[in-house]
């Protein structure tokens, strides 16, 4: 015999058509002798006593399907009839949700085939029914039984609320003709209703009941065929006939500056509908757009900004942060127009400088409109809020955003600068990889090698330069123009050395200074001086040194020594011998040199 180990509840049909419990066991399948055949055991779970034997026989499977739709009819009419008895409608109810409970253990197909058959006896229809009774364990059992539904199948019972939508409608239809109004309730606002009138201190099958909701307007698990899409028609549907209802106690709690009722258990209730809201925002789009701004629901979801539960503050502020992270200029226009940054500067000054959840929530939120450069936004924010703000230095988040309108300020007023920075832009990508080196490698050079006294060799136009100018882009690209334009005015000068390579070096010519580029007098050139003929330094003179011996010659001028040729280092000997030639006594090097 094999034991599957299935727990299950035995119910037997009496005499009189009612259903009598006989306890809970455990089900198993076997040869059994006596039947002659493989039979269904169920023992019971206390004693291992025998709570019932039946032989299966194939020839009747289709009298017991029929047996079974009867029997779930049954089911159904007595579970709705209101000539029910409480306890036994408990028992029935009971009975269905562990039979629900008990179809999670079989395989696929035939999981879906008894979802299948508990759709068309009409358990949908019937739970509706159970859900509008007053007894709370009842709800909560059938409140169970819709879980089942939902997670198996969510398109189902999406069907069945449109189908039903437009039965109601058909038939309100009729009776406005006849001045009667239709009171009947959808199934899936009666499940609104009972999330909202959860009387549960945690508000657990409030809890429960959101997250049928969110199951199903989810629209990642929407079909869409190629006559219809189920996604344009649930949404359209209930938004038309749900999305009031959700919506209701938080419309109703914030009709002044702060919430009416402030309670735990209240704060509770809108955390769980701002939940829901803030998960239609991020998949909804269109159809929330329409309704938030219509309805200015994000005016009364920031009046809850003033809560004195933290919680249900930020939960408020989360829903903000999702509307401005669509970026859409529909939802920012609405902001603006209706002032809707005030509640959330007031509830950041009001924190004061604590470190809170609050006030990195709300940091985080400037600064990404700062850094996604919402350029609306940012010139809302500080033409409406900057005074309010500018002191709050412990951050860079304000004053990072004072910066973008400035710059957006300065490109309005000034179209051509923001084109020209673009040609600019454009032109130093397209630039040679080469010439880019050579302008770096003359700027390090100018770096040093232009100094004298500390102060860098700029041109007199360049000093006139303002602090902002410097910390334009541009500006620094125009600098670094004009830096090398002065540079190619300077002074020249190349000599060739024994075939070497030709020495440069640069003057920086000041007022009032003329260069003299040969001898002052005569006396001046001394036979080891850099600039007498017989000097080492002088091409073609007999004393001339070899090729791996370093030069130096000096520039003079009516006020002084202005330059040095500076010879490329091309290898590490000529650095030494230049070295052993500057620590020789003047006697040994001119007897070195000739």
């Amino acid at each position: 015999m094999t034991d599957t180990r299935r727990r299950v509840k035995v119910y037997t049909l009496n005499e009189d058509r009612q259903w009598d419990d006989r306890g809970t066991g455990h089900v198993s399948s076997g040869y059994v002798e006596r039947l002659k055949g493989m039979s269904l055991l169920v023992r019971a779970e206390s004693d291992g006593s025998l709570l019932l034997e039946s032989k299966i026989n194939p020839n009747t499977a289709y009298q017991k399907q029929q047996e079974d739709e009867k029997f779930l009819t049954d089911l159904f009419a007595q579970l709705t009839d209101e000539a029910t008895d409480e306890e036994k409608r408990q028992e029935l109810v009971n009975f269905l949700k562990e039979f629900c409970a008990f179809s999670q253990t079989l395989q696929p197909q035939n999981r879906d085939a008894f979802f299948k058959t508990l759709s068309n006896m009409g358990i949908l229809p019937a739970l509706e029914v159970i859900l509008g009774m007053d007894d709370t364990q009842v709800r909560s059992a059938a409140t169970d039984i819709f879980s089942y539904l939902v997670e198996y199948n969510p398109s189902m019972v999406r069907e069945f609320v449109m189908q039903e939508a437009q039965q109601n409608d058909d038939v309100s239809k009729k009776l406005t003709e006849q001045k009667i109004t239709n009171k009947d309730i959808l199934l899936i606002n009666l499940i609104i209703e009972h999330m909202i009138c959860d009387t549960d201190p945690e508000l657990g099958g409030a809890v429960q009941l959101m997250g049928l909701l969110r199951t199903l307007v989810d629209p990642e698990n929407m079909l869409a065929t190629a006559n219809k899409t189920e996604k344009t028609e649930f949404l359209g549907f209930f938004y038309k006939h749900c999305m009031h209802v959700l919506t209701a106690p938080l419309l109703a709690n914030t009709t002044e500056d702060k919430p009416s009722k402030d309670d735990f258990q209240t704060a509770q209730l809108l955390a769980l509908v701002l939940e829901l809201l803030t998960f239609c925002v991020e998949h909804h789009t269109y159809h929330i757009k329409n309704y938030i701004i219509n309805k200015d629901i994000l005016r009364r979801v920031l009046v809850l900004m003033a809560s004195k539960h933290a919680f249900l503050a930020l939960c408020a502020l989360r829903f903000k942060r999702k509307i401005i992270g669509l970026k859409d200029e529909f939802y920012n226009r609405y902001i603006m127009k209706s002032f809707l940054f005030e509640p959330v500067v007031k509830a950041f000054l009001n924190n004061g400088s604590r470190y809170n959840l609050m006030n990195s929530a709300i940091i985080e939120m400037f600064e990404f409109i700062r850094v996604e450069d919402i350029k609306s936004l940012t010139a809302h924010v500080i033409e409406n809020y900057w005074k309010a703000l500018e002191d709050v230095d412990y951050v860079q988040t304000f004053k990072g955003l004072k910066l973008r309108f400035e710059q957006q300020r300065e490109r309005q007023d000034n179209p051509k600068l923001d084109s020209m920075r673009s040609i600019l832009r454009n032109h130093r990508y397209r630039r040679d990889a080469r010439t880019l080196e050579d302008e770096e490698e003359m700027w390090f050079n100018t770096d040093e090698d232009d100094m004298e006294d500390g102060e860098a060799v700029v041109s007199p136009s360049d000093k006139t330069k303002n602090d902002d100018d410097i910390m334009d882009p541009i500006s620094k690209f125009m600098e670094r123009k004009k830096l090398k334009e002065s540079e190619e005015k300077e002074v020249l000068l190349k000599t060739n050395l024994s075939g070497r390579q030709s020495p440069s070096f640069k003057l920086s010519l000041s007022s009032g200074t003329k260069t003299n580029l040969t001898s002052q007098s005569p006396a001046t050139n001394l036979p080891g001086s850099p600039g007498s003929p017989g000097s080492p330094g002088s091409p073609g003179s007999p004393g001339s040194i070899p090729k791996n011996t370093s030069q130096t010659a000096a520039i003079t001028t009516k006020g002084g020594l202005v330059g040095l040729v500076d010879y490329p280092d091309d290898d590490e000997d000529d650095d030494e011998d230049e070295d052993k030639e500057d620590t020789l006594p003047l006697a040994k090097k001119a007897k070195f040199e000739s």
